[in-house]
């Protein structure tokens, strides 16, 4: 007796949202530092899918990842300025979320330095015990050299 021939199983296409979510978890799992073999693991078995089928979205995965990296730096932060101000622009975004936004703004544009710290003249190199032990004349004349300094 022969046996039956079993039918190959039919083909399951995934939507374009499917694709893109698969995409993103391999993406976010090789970012944590997974082992290929953890990642073809994980996805095959969460979207049942034939581990030849894995294999093609991790390839895809990275090539979209080195496409990424290749981008001009100009262009990298153009995307960047336009996601920080979509944030900001966002009705959904909360206060911080947009504050912190503004402050990657700055960052990426170069506008976020403080204006530079500089050291008191009058106690520089000074400790307060050495200012306490000093007598009047040498207080007056530390303080006449540190004003005739500032002018």
């Amino acid at each position: 007796m022969k046996p039956s021939p079993t039918k190959p199983k039919r083909r399951q296409r995934r939507t374009k949202e499917q694709r893109t979510l698969i995409l993103r978890l391999i993406k976010k799992m090789i970012g944590l530092g997974k082992y290929a073999s953890e990642i073809k693991t994980a996805i095959a078995d969460q979207f049942q899918l034939s581990p030849r089928s894995v294999e093609r979205y991790l390839s895809s995965a990275r090539r979209e990842m080195r496409q990424r990296l290749e981008t001009p730096l100009e262009q990298h932060r153009a995307d960047s300025f336009y996601f920080y101000r979509s944030i900001i622009d966002s009705p959904e975004s909360n206060t911080r979320d947009r504050i912190r936004a503004r402050e990657r703004i700055d960052k990426l544009l170069g506008t976020d330095s403080a204006t530079p710290f500089k050291p008191d003249p009058w106690v520089e190199g000074l400790s307060p015990e050495d200012i306490k032990n000093m007598t009047d004349e040498e207080l007056e004349a530390a303080y006449q050299r540190i004003s005739k300094e500032v002018r």
